[in-house]
């Protein structure tokens, strides 16, 4: 490391020393992380269970069918966009969901039904994509059938003047959703490697060694009148030096 100081100056830092710290260290920072993202993947991979979801899309309209009345002005797509957060808050709630749940005979509570069920408006569209997260593909698809089922009529009860069509039904999902296994394990990666860094450059600045005659300058202020390189045998790395100052 190297600081210069001065009377009216803060201390500068030399970003290379660090750099070839880390550099040094490359190998061990990539087999942390590797380890350690090594670790995380197989423990998402035994202690998290898949999960399944099944989707469908309605398409939400203000309006009913009017006698004589065929076409959509702006104001009734303005509408239709209005009524979709109406529809998304009136799908997942308890009446709606239970009233599913008594469709494929399950018995979980509306807690548990509402923690499945998620449902996203596009955004300035009158689209609704509703969705069911389960660990069994068969409950996500079912369900998220039932919902389609119930819900257009459901809801229009309430709402008057609106209506929901479904656009697309669920589909059965045959490959898991989530977790990311992959996801999982480039986290575990640069924890590690992070992890290694940051400890090497806390070993770093806490090494107050003197490396090079320009470290003494820099740090002292001091002209260097001569070198003396220790040839000695016991010394573990090539190139290391004792300096003395001439008295």
């Amino acid at each position: 490391m190297t600081k210069k100081q001065s009377d009216n100056a803060a201390p500068e830092i030399d970003l290379i020393p660090i750099l070839k710290a880390l550099v040094s260290r490359l190998w061990l920072i990539i087999l942390v992380g590797v380890i350690v993202g090594g670790a995380a993947f197989a423990g998402t991979k035994l202690l998290i269970k898949p999960s399944y979801r099944s989707t469908f899309t309605a398409y939400i309209n203000n309006q009913t069918i009017q006698e004589g009345k065929d076409t959509l002005t702006y104001s009734d797509i303005t509408a239709s966009q209005q009524l979709t957060q109406t529809y998304r808050l009136m799908i997942q709630s308890r009446s709606v969901l239970m009233s599913a749940a008594k469709e494929i005979d399950t018995h979980l509570s509306y807690t548990q039904l509402a923690a499945k069920t998620s449902i996203t408006v596009k955004d300035e569209t009158e689209i609704l994509n509703v969705s069911v997260e389960d660990q069994s593909p068969e409950f996500a698809y079912k369900y998220a059938n039932a919902i389609a089922k119930i819900a257009p009529q459901y809801i229009s009860d309430f709402v008057e003047g609106s209506s929901m069509k479904i656009i697309d039904y669920p589909v059965k999902a045959q490959t898991p959703y989530g977790p990311s296994y992959i996801k999982y394990a480039l986290f575990g990666f640069v924890i590690g490697a992070l992890v290694i860094i940051i400890k090497t450059i806390v070993e770093f600045f806490m090494d107050d060694r003197v490396r090079n005659e320009q470290e003494i300058e820099d740090r002292f202020d001091i002209p260097i009148l001569g070198v003396i390189p220790d040839v000695s045998e016991d010394k573990k790395s090539p190139g290391y030096y004792e300096y003395k100052k001439k008295t």
